[in-house]
């Protein structure tokens, strides 16, 4: 219910009142709980990260080559802003507050939790980028991997985002099957285009 508030109204629409009388129960009893509404939301990024953390590790785990991992990896990513489109409007496209806002707060603790999760999954993305760099040959430091990491991200991002807000629709009666398309041209691009800037 909260996941949900977030998402259709904006995290300042969540109260702890207004949760309550959803859940048919008194603030004062869901304060037995959850300490305030910044708890319950920070809780709900940390199950988010959770999830894109299995769904990417499972799509890797079944892959050997490098290559192949890399692509599981996007598929996976993917395949999670699909199916759980709540939680990835949370995690990604809301204006709740970052961890860097609840620095010096009672939240801090569980918020830290939260980007320690969220860096698991990052590094995770990092590591398998950096095997396919190795697998074909590329050689980069560590801010290109994070400049490469965040230039993939933002297209992965824009695939979901115009799926979840269905303008995908405008262009393809089978986005599916795009989407499957896309990732082998963006890694062979990618790929390419890395290897032509080093040559």
């Amino acid at each position: 219910m909260a996941l949900r508030l977030i998402v259709q109204e904006g995290f300042a629409a969540l109260t702890m009142r207004r949760l309550g009388k959803a859940l048919g129960m008194t603030a004062p009893n869901l304060y037995n709980y959850y300490q305030s509404k910044d708890e319950i939301y920070v809780t709900l990024m940390i199950q988010g990260f959770s999830k894109l953390r299995a769904y990417l590790m499972k799509r890797a785990d079944a892959e050997q080559d490098a290559i192949a991992r890399g692509r599981a990896i996007m598929r996976g990513y993917i395949e999670f802003g699909l199916s759980q489109p709540e939680h990835y409007e949370l995690m990604f496209s809301s204006h709740a507050p970052k961890f860097r806002e609840y620095k010096g707060t009672d939240i801090e603790p569980l918020s830290n939790q939260e980007y320690a999760l969220s860096m698991e999954v990052a590094n995770f993305a990092e590591t398998c980028l950096q095997s396919v760099l190795d697998r074909v040959g590329l050689n980069a430091s560590g801010d290109q991997r994070r400049t490469m990491l965040i230039e993939l991200w933002s297209l992965l991002h824009g695939m979901v985002s115009l799926h979840l807000t269905g303008n995908t629709a405008y262009l393809t009666d089978t986005p599916l099957e795009t989407y499957e398309h896309i990732l082998d041209l963006l890694l062979q691009r990618f790929v390419d285009r890395h290897r032509e800037q080093q040559s």
